[in-house]
């Protein structure tokens, strides 16, 4: 039997995790967490919004694990988010993210039913019209990987799965030299 092709695959660096929940809508909690954030030099890797799900909204979003304890505090320290915002937090996720050649939903599928088989854990789900994107355990990334690439035929010419650069907010300007 053929294997179903995809365009690609990405594995992330070591990502922490928080889910927000609240009543409100988002739009004020999006922009307070992002500026909260922001003001501390901490990029979100990750963000996804889900309206109104039984009576309440959530918030999910990822950072650089080692940016956890910072980002736990902040985000703990009173009033900083809204009244009636809970705060769930993983400190070990990663993110495999698959560009779909054709038939999404068969693809996702298929990695939801043999990441089960293999007691891989799906933290969250995200898509967009090229991409989709599942939040996992960390410490399983290396093995929720090789079942995708064991489970699909990516391309001869495929980038490198796992990230090779790391990006960091800074205070420091670097000055290009000028001939």
């Amino acid at each position: 039997m053929e294997m179903m092709k995809i365009g690609g695959l990405k594995q992330s660096l070591e990502f922490c995790q928080f889910d927000l929940k609240g009543p409100d809508s988002s739009e004020k909690i999006i922009s307070g967490v992002s500026k909260l954030l922001a003001s501390k030099k901490i990029n979100m890797e990750f963000l996804t919004y889900y309206p109104n799900r039984n009576s309440y909204h959530q918030l999910t979003f990822c950072l650089n694990q080692d940016k956890f304890y910072d980002a736990s505090e902040l985000l703990k320290k009173e009033r900083s988010l809204p009244m009636g915002w809970q705060i769930n937090c993983r400190e070990h996720v990663g993110i495999i993210t698959v560009f779909p050649h054709r038939s999404a939903i068969k693809i996702m599928r298929v990695i939801m039913v043999s990441w089960a088989e293999q007691s891989i854990p799906i933290y969250g789900i995200a898509t967009s019209l090229s991409a989709i994107s599942f939040v996992t355990d960390y410490h399983a990334i290396d093995k929720a990987a090789g079942i995708v690439q064991d489970s699909f035929q990516l391309p001869d010419d495929h980038a490198p799965i796992k990230p090779e650069i790391l990006y960091y907010q800074s205070d420091k300007v670097k000055k290009v030299k000028e001939d």
